[in-house]
């Protein structure tokens, strides 16, 4: 079955013959159509090109991809703000500490690289064997650039899993000292509100209600922290409250303290 929304039509494009058979096997494993070239019939399209893999989405008729090399991603990189910013406060970054985080909704892994250039050890879970697909291909484009290479060299390990069974049956020298968790946040009901990329990732994944079940087992599995983006003015995501908070201008990083750190 596809991941995408029923409601929501979804092919393979392949127009690069190098590529060719890593699109028919992930055709013929998703149960999708697969086409030489854009098809007006479908609303998102999976484009195995010549450039690199990437989401598009005839309704904006933009794309989405990972990109560890230019863009926003490389300059956040360079400007971001290093240690000071509010994510690697979140995490719990300080000097000489460079902890291992598991990030079981990888998305796009904005944050993720982020993390790692800031010398995280980063494990990823994402369930969408697209986005998974988006990137692994991301990372091996990246690792033909020099700075970039290196980020992912050191540790940047991506599985096509669901997070809570992942979670669950972790290997015990596997146990992450941080667990990052960035769900999807609510739709807007005016969609100029939401950046581009935002709707097509809407479009593409259902909504499950699982954040407590997944909230309960990340408690269960990290070693000092679960870490939980949202909105700013979000409420938390389920009924157990954080130990505390950070703030960003638009992002709120809810910190929870596993029992073994409590300790």
């Amino acid at each position: 079955m596809s991941e995408s929304k029923q409601n929501t039509s979804l092919c393979i494009i392949c127009d690069n013959d190098t590529l060719y058979e890593q699109a028919r096997s992930f055709a013929a494993e998703q149960q999708l159509p697969l086409f030489d070239k854009k098809n007006k019939s479908f609303e998102l399209q999976f484009i195995f090109g010549s450039e690199r893999i990437e989401l598009f989405d005839k309704q904006l008729n933009t794309s989405i991809f990972v990109d560890f090399v230019s863009g926003a991603l490389a300059h956040r990189q360079q400007f971001g703000g290093g240690r000071g910013q509010a994510i690697a406060k979140a995490i719990g970054l300080k000097k000489g500490k460079n902890p291992n985080v598991l990030d079981v909704t990888a998305g796009l892994a904005r944050d993720a690289y982020i993390l790692a250039t800031l010398g995280c050890r980063m494990t990823l879970v994402e369930k969408s064997p697209i986005l998974s697909t988006l990137i692994q291909n991301g990372i091996s484009r990246g690792m033909e650039s020099e700075q970039s290479a290196q980020t992912l060299s050191e540790g940047f390990v991506v599985h096509n899993q669901n997070a809570i069974n992942f979670m669950k049956n972790i290997d015990k020298h596997q146990i992450p000292d941080i667990i990052y968790i960035d769900p999807m946040y609510p739709e807007r009901k005016k969609s100029a509100l939401v950046k581009k990329d935002m709707q097509i990732l809407q479009r593409l994944l259902e909504k499950e209600e699982k954040d407590g079940e997944l909230l309960e087992a990340a408690l269960n599995c990290a070693r000092e922290r679960v870490v939980v983006k949202r909105p700013v003015h979000a409420p938390c995501l389920t009924e157990v409250k954080p130990a505390t908070s950070i703030l960003s201008k638009k992002t709120r990083y809810d910190i929870y303290l596993t029992t073994s750190s409590k300790n």
